[in-house]
């Protein structure tokens, strides 16, 4: 199996002087206005387009093809990110305009069943309140043919310096206050530029060229000036004593081979991006590296010996230890408070929790495996529970970022990463394994995850005996499989179970289903203990259940 790697980022502050901070300033005016230029001629129709040759010669040739590389990459990145984003926006608001079209026909029956029974007042309340969900509609409407229309056409209106700064502009009159206004809307669309580096260059990029200093952990950055300004600025920036705070060793690693490349030509190097950002404190310098993973086939942590099975989830993620027989060893829960958190709490809190289940991963020695989901599959499980405390949990899920950090973890640790289809998990989980083991619906999804990376088939259980709130014990028979493909017989399985799992709510709001030939507990110790219950009705239940022929 090939060497996996992992793009990371790593960041430093620089501390430079007048001159070179001036410098840097005119390095990312020049940039920018190569990248507007560039971003406005992919806007035209393709036979319109210049070439990267056509396009260079006009701009009078003010950079080299490598430099060139980092402003097609960043429009590139740009592009692809407000294309997914606003695919992401038509899923989000798909969603919320058929929740919100059921409940307006619920509003509009019950305010005819109102105005039936004549209360004049609550008639009125509930047309007020049909007329605002009905406006609400009518904008998120707009927003959506407005967005497909803007698929349809293939336009990518992007806004460089921000739309929030743009609009502050129509609000000012004075020239003072204009004045200021330009400066700051210059600053905003020339602060940062990249430059792509590649392993056949000298150092990973021949127009950043980061080497090893005199000082301990320190390094040395000669930039290569652009043509244009190397009457003011001369040929090169000599950046000295940069320290990296993370991401030391891979850093070292890199430099290290590019050093040893510059000796023996048979050693591939390593590629360098360096992008550099300008804030109210001053420069900042990203750093990407490549990081793998162990090269040696042995030093892999792998699935030989079992599995960590995890179902992510917006406030925690489930996390189930099996063998490799697919059963279930013990299983764990690692928090995500991601409510009311801001940015960087968020990413503190995700990475320890990352962090603490890799740990349970390299202790017990298994590979671990997640679902195949992209954020919007994961984000539409959940949409449907209409709930405001639950709303807002989802607005600070964050799929995406744990599913990276998980990847990330994975290659620097040597763990094996496995990703399986997550379809039907979660009602194999709650069918079959939440009550015969004691776990959350999250939890016996886990397992489901874990035991679907060995192919073991899920079949639901021939018999189901439920518990409804009035303690009447029922016995149910899922639907037969005959020549359905898998889909559809799971698709056919949960319009059967969804209904059955509400109607048969157990006692105090606790569900209860197990299979009939596998009793692996009393139903006495299965009954004691349950929160909300009253004795009465725990020995009531107990006769019931007792008596029952299946029993």
């Amino acid at each position: 199996m090939d060497t996996l790697t992992k793009t990371l980022t790593f960041e430093t502050r620089l501390n430079l002087i007048h001159e070179q901070d001036a410098a840097l300033c005119h390095y990312a005016e020049l940039w920018n206005q190569v990248k507007f230029r560039w971003f406005a001629n992919l806007q035209k129709p393709k036979a319109q387009q210049l070439s990267r040759t056509q396009f260079m010669h006009e701009m009078g040739m003010p950079f080299s093809y490598r430099v060139f590389q980092g402003v097609r990459q960043s429009i590139k990145g740009l592009i692809q990110s407000y294309q997914t984003n606003r695919n992401n926006r038509l899923v989000t608001l798909d969603v919320k305009i058929k929740q919100l079209e059921k409940t307006l026909n619920k509003l509009k029956k019950r305010c005819d069943h109102v105005a039936e029974k004549g209360c004049p007042q609550q008639a009125k309340q509930l047309r007020n309140t049909l007329r605002q969900k009905e406006v609400k509609l009518h904008r998120w409407q707009q927003k959506q043919a407005a967005l497909v229309a803007e698929k349809q056409a293939n336009k990518t209106p992007i806004c460089f310096g921000g739309r929030k700064l743009l609009k502050e502009r129509q609000a000012l009159e004075t020239g003072s206050a204009i004045e200021g206004w330009k400066q700051r809307w210059h600053e905003a669309r020339h602060r940062e530029f990249l430059l792509v580096g590649s392993h056949d260059e000298s150092w990973g990029c021949q127009n950043a060229q980061l080497s090893p200093s005199e000082q301990d952990d320190a390094y040395q950055l000669k930039l290569l000036v652009p043509h244009q300004l190397r009457a003011t600025f001369g040929t090169t920036i000599n950046i000295d004593c940069l320290k990296f705070k993370h991401g030391k060793a891979a850093i070292a690693q890199a430099v290290w081979q590019n050093q040893v490349k510059k000796l023996d030509k048979s050693i591939k190097g390593q590629p360098l991006s360096f992008r550099f950002k300008r804030d109210k404190k001053g420069w900042r310098l990203l750093v990407s590296v490549e990081v793998a993973g162990p090269t040696a086939q042995a030093e892999w942590i792998d699935a030989d010996q079992g599995v960590i099975g995890v179902d992510v989830n917006p406030d925690h993620l489930a996390v189930v230890e099996l063998d490799r027989n697919g059963n279930p060893l013990q299983h764990r829960t690692f928090d995500l408070p991601l409510h009311y958190k801001n940015d960087a709490q968020r990413a503190a809190i995700i990475g320890d929790a990352v962090r603490d289940l890799m740990d349970f991963a390299a202790q017990q020695g298994k590979a671990v495996v997640i679902e195949k989901l992209d954020f919007q599959q994961k984000k539409r499980q959940y949409q449907k529970q209409d709930h405001p405390q639950y709303a807002r949990m989802l607005n600070a899920f964050a799929y995406g970022k744990i599913k990276d950090l998980i990847e990330t973890q994975s290659i620097k640790r040597g763990i094996r990463l496995y990703h399986v289809n997550p379809a039907y998990t979660s009602l194999l989980g709650r069918m079959k394994y939440r009550d015969r083991h004691g776990f959350s619906d999250h939890h016996a999804a886990a397992l489901v995850i874990g035991r679907r990376h060995y192919g073991f088939k899920e079949k639901p259980p021939k018999q189901l005996i439920g518990i409804n709130a009035k303690g009447t014990v029922k016995t149910e028979h899922p639907p037969v499989r005959m020549a359905l493909g898998d889909y559809q017989y799971y698709n056919k399985l949960q319009r059967w179970y969804q209904p059955l799992e509400k109607s048969l709510d157990f006692l105090s709001g606790w569900r209860h289903f197990r299979r009939v030939n596998r009793v692996s507990y009393s139903v006495e110790a299965r009954l004691d203990g349950r929160p909300g219950m009253s004795p009465d009705l725990i020995q009531e239940s107990v006769t019931l259940l007792s008596a029952h022929p299946a029993l």
